[in-house]
Order: C-alpha cells, then sequence, then structure tokens
C-alpha cells in the first residue's frame, strides 16, 4: 500500500509539473494586457465633469489619480498617448493643478508627447503666478526638446520675479546666461548679459555677470577677426595666434573665467568650456 501511494504521489507531482510548465507556454504566447488598464479610455470633457457632479475641480483630480497610478514602466505609445489627453484635460479643468505640471514635465516629454507637456506646463505658468517652476521646466523644454535655446532663456527670465530665494534667483539667470551664448549671435548676447548685469543688484553676481559679457565680447572680436581672416587668406584659421600674426587683434585675449579660447573643427573661434572634449 506505501508503495502504490509513492509511485501515485510522484505520479501526480510529474503531471502536476506537466501541466504547469504546459499553462506557463500557453500563457506566454497570449497577447498581454495594457499594463495600465486605468488608462484604457479618455472620456470627453463634458462626460467628465458630468461624472464628477459638475465639478471641474473634482474631475481635475480624478484625471490626476488615474494618471498617478498609471505603471508606466510597462506602459506604451498608445498608454502615453491616453495619458497626454488626460493631462490635457486636467490642465484644462485646473490649470492650478501641481501634480499634473510635475508629471507632464517628468513623463510626456520623454515619451514622445511634447506638445502635451508644452500645453499642460503653460497653462500653468499662466495660472500659477507665484511658481517660477513651471516656466523653469517650460523653457528647458525649448532648450532640450526644440533645440531653441534662445526662447527657452527668455523663459527662464519671465520666472526670475517669481522667485522668492535670492540663490534660486541667481541659478536661474545664470542657466538663462548660459543659454543665451548658445542661442543668439555672440554679439548680441553679449549686449544681453550685460543687460542683465546692469538690471542685478550690485555685487558679486552682478561682477560675475559682467564677467560673462566680457568674454563674449572678446569672443565677437575673434570671431570677426576669423571671418576677415578667411576672407584675405582664403581658408579657415588653424590656431589664434594666426589672428595675431595676420595683424587682425593685437593679441589672443585671456578668458576671465580661466576657460580659454579655442576653435571648432571648422576654424571658428568658441569658448573652450564649450569646445569638443574641452580642449
Amino acid at each position: 500500500m506505501r508503495r502504490s501511494l509513492s509511485v501515485m504521489t510522484l505520479f501526480m507531482g510529474a503531471l502536476s509539473v506537466l501541466v504547469y510548465g504546459y499553462a506557463q507556454h500557453r500563457l506566454s504566447a497570449l497577447a498581454r494586457p495594457t499594463a495600465a488598464p486605468e488608462l484604457l479610455i479618455s472620456l470627453p470633457r463634458f462626460a467628465q465633469v458630468l461624472m464628477a457632479g459638475g465639478d471641474r475641480y473634482l474631475a481635475a483630480n480624478l484625471a490626476g489619480f488615474r494618471v498617478l497610478v498609471a505603471d508606466t514602466g510597462r506602459m506604451n505609445a498608445e498608454d502615453y498617448a491616453v495619458q497626454a489627453k488626460l493631462q490635457r484635460d486636467i490642465a484644462w479643468f485646473n490649470p492650478l493643478h501641481e501634480d499634473n505640471y510635475y508629471v507632464g514635465a517628468a513623463i510626456l516629454p520623454w515619451n514622445g508627447e511634447l506638445d502635451a507637456a508644452q500645453y499642460v506646463l503653460r497653462r500653468a505658468s499662466d495660472a500659477r503666478t507665484f511658481d517660477w517652476y513651471p516656466l523653469f521646466h517650460y523653457g528647458f523644454l525649448f532648450y532640450h526638446f526644440r533645440k531653441d535655446p534662445a526662447t527657452g532663456a527668455q523663459w527662464l527670465l519671465k520666472g526670475v520675479p517669481r522667485v522668492t530665494n535670492q540663490q534660486d534667483e541667481w541659478a536661474l539667470q545664470n542657466l538663462a546666461a548660459i543659454w543665451i551664448e548658445k542661442g543668439y549671435q555672440t554679439a548680441n548676447a553679449a549686449t544681453m548679459v550685460d543687460a542683465m548685469a546692469a538690471n542685478s543688484p550690485p555685487g558679486a553676481f552682478r561682477n560675475y555677470l559682467q564677467v560673462r559679457a566680457h568674454r563674449l565680447r572678446d569672443l565677437a572680436a575673434l570671431q570677426d577677426a576669423a571671418t576677415l581672416f578667411r576672407a584675405r587668406q582664403g581658408r579657415a584659421v588653424k590656431k589664434l595666434e594666426e589672428l595675431v600674426s595676420a595683424g587682425l587683434i593685437a593679441e589672443v585675449p585671456k578668458d576671465p573665467l580661466g576657460f580659454g579660447f579655442g576653435l571648432d573643427a571648422a576654424g571658428w573661434p568658441i569658448l573652450n568650456s564649450v569646445a569638443a572634449g574641452g580642449q
């Protein structure tokens, strides 16, 4: 009897393993449902407000909850499209919604929904006049995704009057100055940074902006000289000292920030801080 039970136990165990393996094989072949079933649909705005008892702020919160609980780790493009629609709706219901613009900035542009992110952040920027963060994120979208540092810098500067912390104000202005250098012609950038310095209170930060403007003016002079050199010699500059030997500048200027000036691959004068490899 005991032997029969042992054989039966082994048989049942082996059968269980086979059944489990077969079930796993069948399940792996089946299409899996979306990772975030709460994002399967997006109702029209009037329907969302109606379901919220006519309260658009409650409708914003209900849609916001759906966004917050979504499993972004397993979402696909269709899921992000629905999330973008929901976040647009939230921004329309309640542009003051803080979580909405934070989530929108952190997720949407990185997953193919840049236009939706801009809509959410622009609505938040206009409504939250006490908050500079939406303007910072909005400017970053232009700088990083639109490849437009000039416009990004202008949005950063619009956020400066909203800042209540001196360190944050300086950080925002400093970043704006860096983006201005990248987004405008050098001479124009020097004028703009100089204007920023003039509008800053006396002290170390004003001096710092003046230094940045000074190095931009030096760079503009080098670039003008390089243009003349190319016109006269029919080739690009190979080293900055050629501009001195050609009588176009008295000497190669020293960078007050210590990075120095260099040439890019095309022989165009640039700041060493943005040269390839920092050379």
